[in-house]
């Protein structure tokens, strides 16, 4: 069977390095996807190359762990996300525990719909979302963001990290909670079969056989483990196979 990847950079529009980086790849033909931050610093400019360049797939980086707030809430600030200038508290998201609370639950869905307001008028149909710091896959947030994505009419959502992982292998809860958001997804939408970072796929995916794979790369990152992840992307080392083609997510239903 032939294994479809696709390789995906995140993070398109949050800052010139970045972007530049990400047009680069895809000019190159390195990558096949990449996923636009709405509350990024060059939106103009993944406006004006998206444009020109239709054959990868452009999706959302869903953002509510960092940066701007768009709609700058007094929900979001109340329930402790936001600062008093409606700039998210880096990783917040992670600590709330009043999902439930009618309040939060609107204040999010209107951020996220004013994300996808903003990535939609950049002239590309949204081909799938995924999220800044996986935030997506926060358990008692999944039920919110998949009832936005439906609404929106976005059918394809990245999956959590497959479990061969060290992660996994040393957190057993963690593996628990990413078995059952992958499953909450994969029953509510499109997904690929699994999904790795792409360094995490070289060193732990290669001898697996799901038949569709998203890798995820960071262009542009400083951090010497992204400068490295790079280097293995331009060199087409997870597409050496013969029987291993690149698609993108426009290519999956």
């Amino acid at each position: 069977m032939m294994k479809k990847i696709i390789i995906n950079a995140d993070d398109f529009g949050i800052n010139e390095e970045v972007t530049s980086e990400i047009k680069a790849a895809i000019t190159n033909g390195v990558i096949s996807s990449t996923t636009v931050m709405a509350n990024g610093l060059c939106l103009k400019e993944v406006e004006k190359f998206s444009a020109d360049h239709p054959e990868v797939s452009y999706g959302i980086h869903l953002c509510l762990s960092e940066f701007d707030s768009l709609t700058k809430s007094e929900s979001l600030y109340k329930a402790g996300l936001t600062d008093e200038n409606g700039r998210f508290i880096r990783k917040a998201i992670f600590h709330i525990k009043n999902f439930k609370d009618a309040d939060v639950r609107r204040s999010i869905k209107e951020e996220l719909n004013a994300q996808i307001d903003v990535v939609s008028s950049l002239g590309f149909k949204i081909s799938h979302a995924d999220s800044h710091h996986h935030i997506h896959t926060i358990y008692p947030l999944k039920d919110i963001i998949a009832d936005v994505l439906q609404t929106r009419g976005i059918h394809k959502v990245r999956i959590e990290e497959s479990f061969q992982t060290w992660r996994s292998r040393r957190h057993i809860a963690l593996w628990l909670q990413q078995l059952l958001v992958n499953r909450f997804y994969s029953t509510r939408f499109i997904t690929t079969n699994a999904f790795y970072s792409y360094n995490d796929y070289l060193k732990y995916g290669i001898q697996y056989s799901e038949s569709i794979v998203e890798l995820m790369c960071h262009p542009g990152h400083s951090a010497l483990i992204y400068r490295k992840e790079m280097e293995s992307v331009y060199a087409k080392k997870a597409l050496m196979n013969d029987e291993i083609q690149l698609i993108s997510y426009n290519d999956i239903y």
